[in-house]
């Protein structure tokens, strides 16, 4: 009759958990003395992510300092840029100095 009153002897399922896949590091950023990662990078320009701090803002100059490798092409020294937009908690900012 109350079959669901019942105590079952059979141990609960654990399923595995959906994680979400880890970031690629293409390699850093290093802005004053924080280091972010480097998600996308080109010849233009980089996106850090995760940005969680809140050291500069939309269209500001900044300096880094960089060690990232996109294939071929290998980012390493001291530069400047300009932060291009910052949302989700990423930030993406165009090279001002020439690395080719």
């Amino acid at each position: 009759m109350f079959d669901f009153l019942k105590i079952s002897n059979k141990k609960p399922v654990r399923r595995p958990v959906a994680r979400p896949a880890a970031p690629v590091s293409k390699g850093t950023v290093r802005i004053d003395k924080y280091v972010f990662n480097v998600r996308e990078l080109s010849q233009k320009g980089f996106i850090l992510d995760p940005y969680d701090k809140d050291i500069i803002i939309v269209g500001q100059k900044f300096r880094f300092e960089i060690d990232a490798k996109d294939g071929e092409d290998i980012y390493k020294g001291r530069a400047e840029g300009v932060v291009t937009k910052i949302v989700s908690g990423a930030l993406a900012a165009a090279f001002l100095t020439k690395f080719f």
